[in-house]
């Protein structure tokens, strides 16, 4: 059995439907955290996957406030994805009152820049939107 050196911090719901996973990420994460999230979201990518193109869309409920680590990790996982991925878009959700969102909201403007197609959006309507545009010209 694999020890972790912490217990992951923070909380996530996933759900997928419509060619999109969404992902409800609470609390300030730490890397255990986005191992265990990226084990789900493998579950339900891989369903996703053989429907054909599909896209996720992250609700960032509390913070922005991440170690350095969480930021290049969740990046490198994004470069790392399988070639037969057919993911083609990932939108974040960051609302005005989120903790640190006036100083970490450009971190992820430019977080997934050259690995995919990624997009910040204030409210929900205009991600899917973005999203659904993404997914259809895929």
């Amino acid at each position: 059995m694999t020890t972790v050196p912490f217990q992951p911090h923070g909380k996530v719901l996933i759900e997928s439907s419509d060619a999109i996973m969404t992902v409800h990420v609470r609390g300030d994460w730490n890397l255990e955290m986005i191992s265990q999230t990226t084990l789900q979201m493998r579950q339900h990518g891989a369903q996703l996957n053989e429907e054909g193109p599909w896209g996720i869309l992250y609700y960032l409920h509390d913070t922005l406030v991440y170690s350095e680590a969480v930021y290049a990790q969740t990046r490198q996982d994004y470069a790392a994805r399988s070639p037969q991925s057919k993911l083609c878009a990932v939108a974040f959700v960051i609302g005005p009152l989120v903790e640190g969102a006036k100083l970490f909201k450009p971190r992820f403007e430019s977080l997934l820049e050259g690995v995919i197609a990624a997009r910040v959006f204030a409210d929900d309507a205009s991600a899917r939107q973005w999203l659904h545009q993404k997914i259809s010209g895929a």
